[in-house]
């Protein structure tokens, strides 16, 4: 029995099709007016322009879910065409992004780079960079300290989008070029693992969830037989104070021994001990050495305590600042 096609116009003036006699499904056409509410919930979960949402619910005859995947997909596109035309303009500023395993034992640390302080305070960017750092954590083995390939980390997916992705669809967003500048991970997945991780960030900005991210961070871990939960919360919390320490005085080494070996081997600009080992330091919170303290934990513990590795980023560390305009100066100079 052949079908028969009827074609009529529908009471928002888009086409609908219904096939006579047979089990077919009615298709529908591209809806010609936007749904208020849904323009309403895709504005509340993706707070795009206003002829934005409507362009992506027009597009998807008002499918909330086919929209948010149009707006990602247009933001992708947009944000590549953004950062190939800006892509040699300098990131010396940004943020550094640090996150911590749920077991505490295994970090990560990355650096987000950016053009202006503005960009690098935006919750949007914030967000960027303290996800980046969480799915580094995926990346963590049963190393004290691992430097990761950015390559490596740009080609996780998270939510179904690569990192580059993500990175892409911020600069369309924000405007300015935003680089993946480096990134490291210490401690292992293990929730048994007898290393300790904490870290701290200076000058921390909170984006949503909880994010946050600032201009210097710092990781430390240290290793101990843990023999409790109450244990590990114990060097979790030392670690942090390390952690604060690393970020505020920027050690060069952990033990004298490591020192005494860069010297012996002739290192240019070690320092003195008391500067640049950070056991040598005297401890922030009191208390002596930090070595003096380590001793103390482990005597309160009953099980050694050591200090297993740092890492201290800052951001734009050996990027040249670009030189900016006198704005004020240009004004006088035309008004003489």
């Amino acid at each position: 029995m052949l079908a028969v096609v009827v074609a009529r116009r529908s009471a928002c003036g888009g086409s609908l099709f219904s096939a006579v006699g047979t089990g077919l499904t009615s298709l529908r056409g591209y809806a010609t007016k936007v749904d208020i509410k849904a323009l309403k919930r895709l504005r509340e979960l993706n707070p795009v322009p206003m002829s934005k949402a409507k362009e992506a619910l027009l597009s998807t005859d008002n499918d909330i879910d086919q929209a948010m995947a149009w707006l990602e997909k247009d933001a992708i596109q947009s944000g590549a065409r953004k950062a190939e035309k800006i892509k040699n303009r300098a990131t010396s500023d940004g943020a550094i992004a640090v996150q911590i395993n749920e077991a505490l034992t295994a970090g990560a640390i990355i650096e987000l780079g950016c053009e202006t302080d503005f960009v690098a305070r935006n919750s949007t960017f914030v967000d960027l960079a303290s996800t980046i750092a969480r799915s580094g954590l995926e990346l963590a083995g049963h190393s004290s300290l691992t430097q990761i390939e950015v390559s490596e980390l740009s080609a996780r997916v998270v939510s179904g989008r690569t990192v580059t992705d993500m990175v892409t669809e911020t600069i369309g967003r924000l405007g300015e070029n935003i680089v993946l500048r480096r990134a490291a991970i210490m401690g292992s997945p293990d929730a048994a693992d007898s290393m300790v991780v904490s870290g701290y960030v200076h000058g921390g900005v909170a984006g949503s969830h909880g994010a946050s991210a600032g201009k210097i961070g710092g990781l430390v871990a240290i290793k101990s037989s843990v023999r409790s939960d109450e244990h590990r919360r114990t060097l979790s919390q030392l670690a942090g104070r390390l952690a604060q320490q690393v970020v505020g005085y920027s050690p060069r080494f952990i033990t004298v021994d490591e020192w005494q070996a860069a010297s012996a081997a002739g290192v240019e600009g070690i320092g003195e001990p008391e500067v640049t080992v950070l056991e040598a330091q005297q401890f922030l919170f009191g208390g002596g050495t930090i070595g003096e303290v380590l001793a103390k934990v482990a005597k309160g513990v009953d099980a050694p305590v050591e200090v297993a590795s740092f890492v201290r980023f800052e951001r734009g560390e050996g990027v040249e600042k670009p030189v900016r305009p006198d704005f004020a100066e240009e004004v006088r100079k035309q008004l003489a």
